[in-house]
């Protein structure tokens, strides 16, 4: 399988979803929420629960019907309102889309709120794990955790 295509598709299915507010359907899982899209033999699945300033959920990429990358997450918000949370996200991955939640460090700033995102491993699909912050002035008011890599 080719890695730079699956980058650039995850990459892509993450910014036309989440970060795009697109791609929901009905979940299979009641209460949870469900994101999807789809290229040609590529398909990305993101499912995740919310409730009570916390979230956590797994997005996996397919190619020909079969799973070749998965990453886990989870998140707390307590702190910030879920709308706060959304458009500092949003913006931040939109500005970083080729970067955030991977392998390289960002820091990104808009108004009081500075994002950071921390990654543990470096240069590879293999493995990804690492941390996103969000700190409103000096507290931290978001918190975010990962981990995945290939399967196949």
């Amino acid at each position: 399988m080719d890695k730079e295509k699956l980058l650039h598709f995850l990459l892509k299915a993450r910014t036309e979803t989440y970060v795009g507010d697109k791609g929901e359907i009905e979940p299979a899982l009641k209460g949870s929420k469900q994101l999807e899209h789809s290229e040609s033999d590529w398909f990305y699945r993101d499912v995740y629960n919310m409730g009570k300033g916390l979230f956590m959920g797994i997005e996996t990429v397919y190619f020909q019907d079969e799973p070749v990358w998965s990453m886990s997450y989870y998140g707390d918000y307590k702190k910030m309102t879920e709308n706060e949370a959304d458009e500092i996200l949003r913006d931040a991955l939109i500005e970083n889309w080729e970067t955030a939640r991977l392998w390289k460090r960002v820091e990104w700033q808009k108004g009081e709120f500075k994002y950071t995102c921390e990654p543990d491993f470096g240069d590879s699909l293999e493995e990804a794990a690492g941390q996103e912050k969000i700190f409103r002035g000096d507290e931290q008011v978001y918190n975010f955790f990962y981990a995945g890599g290939m399967i196949k």
